[in-house]
């Protein structure tokens, strides 16, 4: 393992291997170029001569020579392996070099610029610049001849275009298109075949460059990168919103699994909460940092400055139904109205509690803003006026972590850390249902818009659903890799959608849940779709074996009546009426196959 390089004084934005491993060259804000022993870790020269930032630094293909480009307008090329100025070899533009590439044979070296837009290269025997101009049609970040120098790769905003290196033409209907962020890397591999790009997207996307325009053959998303604590639907089904423990919002194809946007970075703390507002045009994301966000639904921005009511971490966030309001409770151990306009939300009200508050929504029908709070109470204001409708109803002194109205505004549902979901008549505060299956406390709780369904999400690691009119478990959703926070409906009560600690999201169908349910006893299918996972094992309701998967599998398995699953990659699990299964391996022995190898009689 190669030690820490410490020595540069500012940040290094980039650093690289030569040919034959030794030594390692970066590149720092401190104006300087360093080589690095690579096994001890030892400094072995400072390369000085640059009067600003440092941008890269590549060794020729030879290794005898770096190339280093700067902020300062000038690449300088250093000898090796002494890491000395060679004596008046620098080029100097007219802008910023963020990039430089060496052709295979050393022969030549393209430079990308900033702001100019401009691609040159440059002959390094006189160090004059060839006749090739290129105009790329964004700022430059990343160049790459390909192996036989015949093309070279360049990279913008959006996309990644290709040119005939000799004369600088664009070799036509070339440009990749499919990442939603800016391309700040790329390389092809030593055959030339493939294309490899790094993106701010979060994601890296290899290319077949050998078969067409659009060829890109693998998308290695990087999802979230920790915990996703919240969910929420677009008014119109078609989007996922999604808050992470990584202090990213994320939105999703709710039809694909795909990444509408690049994230949407601004939180300095864990993202808790996120709600879209019911004209599906604002996102407001609550998270430890104390702050509230309000973000574009369609481009991402953030719109206005961070909203710091609270003065602890903001645990939830919701819209009232007519999207003039925000509502949001935090560990302060308050609720925090704002009116939305324009150029941001505006503080209006802060509603007291007796502790810290973990849930908050306003009724469909507008009247009242309900939170809960980890002593077990829920409180209730009228939206108007911001008096207690009611007093407080209580869970006995269990912590409540999430609440949703009912349709029609008469009920509310609550789930605590005690393992069990409420549901209360909110007019005469009488509990109606107790339902306790669940194995662990009870972080999500959502009505379906019809009014006859209730989800519940748990650390247990499922989702149940749950009949409203008698209080039955309906289905078991499993398949997330441990705890489940989030849970939501579609608007037309079709899916599920849950969000867990495994930064996975699922989308459920509710039929296929139902259908699978009844059909347990009889279809081993059916009885996979509600099975547990436990050390590779898909295991029954009374625990007994189903399935084994290997280790690169589990997680991304998509069983009925999982529709989607958001993922870095995603295996699909399907069996038809030839499925054999039982208790011994006999039971799966085929008959048909036995007989065939009999042969005829």
């Amino acid at each position: 393992m190669v030690p820490s390089l410490l020595g540069h004084s500012d940040w290094v934005p980039f650093a690289t291997y030569p040919p034959d491993g030794t030594p390692i060259a970066s590149a720092s804000a401190d104006d300087t170029a360093r080589l690095w022993a690579s096994e001890s870790g030892k400094e072995v020269s400072v390369l000085r001569g640059h009067t600003d930032q440092v941008n890269m630094v590549i060794f020729s293909p030879n290794g005898r020579l770096l190339a280093s480009a700067s902020h300062d307008k000038t690449v300088r090329l250093w000898s090796l392996p002494a890491g000395e100025a060679v004596l008046n070899a620098y080029i100097v533009l007219e802008d910023t070099v963020p990039c430089i590439a060496f052709s295979p044979d050393g022969r030549y070296l393209a430079t990308g610029t900033y702001h100019a837009y401009e691609i040159r290269i440059w002959d390094l025997e006189t160090l004059h610049p060839t006749s090739v101009v290129i105009r790329n049609q964004t700022e430059v970040f990343s160049l790459a001849f390909s192996p036989d120098g015949s093309r070279l790769a360049s990279t913008g905003r959006r996309n990644i275009r290709f040119w005939e290196s000799h004369s600088g033409q664009e070799l036509a209907e070339t440009a990749l298109d499919g990442h939603s962020g800016w391309i700040h890397s790329v390389v092809f591999s030593p055959d030339g075949r493939f294309l490899a790009s790094g993106s701010a997207d979060c994601t890296i996307r290899i290319w077949d460059v050998t078969s067409g325009p659009r060829s890109g053959i693998q998308s290695l998303s990087s999802m979230h990168a920790n915990a996703i604590n919240g969910v929420a639907i677009s008014p119109d089904d078609s989007c996922i919103v999604s808050g992470s423990h990584d202090r990213s919002v994320r939105i999703w194809s709710a039809l694909t699994g795909e990444a509408k946007l690049m994230p949407l970075l601004g939180h300095s703390g864990p993202v808790k909460a996120v709600a879209i507002s019911p004209d599906g045009k604002l996102i407001a994301s609550g998270a430890m940092d104390h702050t509230l966000r309000l973000w574009c639904m369609h481009t991402g921005e953030s719109i206005g400055d961070p909203l710091k009511g609270h003065r602890d971490k903001v645990y939830t966030v919701a819209f009232s139904p007519d999207a003039r309001w925000l509502a949001s409770g935090s560990s302060d151990w308050t609720v925090c109205v704002w009116k939305v306009v324009a150029e941001g939300p505006v503080a209006v009200r802060s509603l007291e509690c007796v502790q810290a508050i973990d849930a908050v929504v306003f009724s469909p029908d507008g009247r009242l803003i309900a939170a809960a709070d980890l002593g077990g109470r829920i409180y209730f204001w009228e939206s108007v006026t911001y008096k207690a409708a009611r007093r407080p109803l209580r869970a006995n002194s269990y912590g409540i972590y999430c609440i949703s109205f009912s349709p029609d505004s008469a009920r509310i549902v609550s789930g605590t850390d005690d393992c069990r979901i409420l549901v209360w008549d909110v007019e005469s505060g009488n509990l109606v249902f107790v339902l306790a299956l669940h194995a662990d406390l009870v972080r999500g709780v959502a009505y379906s818009l019809d009014g006859l369904h209730i989800a519940s999400a748990s650390f247990d690691g499922t989702v149940r659903l749950w009949d409203t009119k008698t209080g039955d478990p309906l289905a078991t959703l499993s398949g997330h890799r441990g705890k489940v926070s989030s849970v939501a409906f579609t608007s037309d009560g079709r899916s599920i959608v849950s969000g867990g600690g495994d930064a996975r999201i699922r989308v459920w169908d509710v039929q296929t849940a139902l259908s699978l349910s009844l059909q347990a006893k009889r279809d081993p299918l059916a009885r996979l779709g509600s099975a547990t996972l436990s050390d590779g094992w898909y295991l029954g309701s009374s625990g007994e074996l189903l399935l084994w998967l290997p280790v690169e599998y589990r997680g991304c398995v998509q069983l009925p009546p999982c529709s989607t699953n958001i993922t870095a990659n995603r295996t699909i699990l399907t069996a038809d009426e030839g499925l054999y299964w039982g208790p011994e391996w006999t039971s799966c022995w085929r008959n048909t196959a036995h007989a065939a190898a009999q042969g005829p009689s």
